[in-house]
């Protein structure tokens, strides 16, 4: 079963890089689905979701990133979120992880990065809802 992937960063070429890069994937099968703007984001997760993952970028023309993935939290709490971002100091990071986030990445970002990632958090993610669904013993 394909995992949804939603990509959020306002530079088109960012997200065509990210798509191929997942799409070419040959361990796993991704859905990606893509948004320009916070506002797209949240749009996204509403009437396309769930998501398995959400990538997004702290930079976006309408909202900061962190507003975005505090609002996602707040109907999403279950979907696994990394920051891709340019900026890579200490406190971004820490500003990320209140915010709600997961984990962090800094562009330009590997592929070997990024897959791994998305294997991660994917499988992560699937894991622990398997194991919310099965009975106690």
């Amino acid at each position: 079963m394909a995992k949804r992937v939603l990509v959020v960063d306002d530079h088109p070429a960012a997200r065509s890089v990210i798509r191929s890069i997942l799409e070419t994937e040959k361990s796993q099968t991704y859905q990606v689905t893509e948004a320009a703007t916070g506002g797209d984001c949240l749009k996204a997760v509403a009437q396309e979701g769930p998501f398995d993952l959400i990538l997004l970028d702290v930079k976006l023309p309408d909202m900061d990133g962190y507003d975005v993935c505090r609002a996602v939290r707040e109907v999403e709490t279950q979907v696994p979120i990394v920051f891709i971002t340019g900026q890579g100091d200490l406190r971004d990071f820490a500003s990320g992880r209140q915010a709600g986030a997961d984990s962090y990445l800094v562009k330009p970002v590997s592929r070997m990065a990024l897959r791994s990632i998305a294997q991660l958090f994917t499988t992560l993610q699937r894991s622990q809802a398997s194991e919310d669904a099965e009975p106690a013993q």
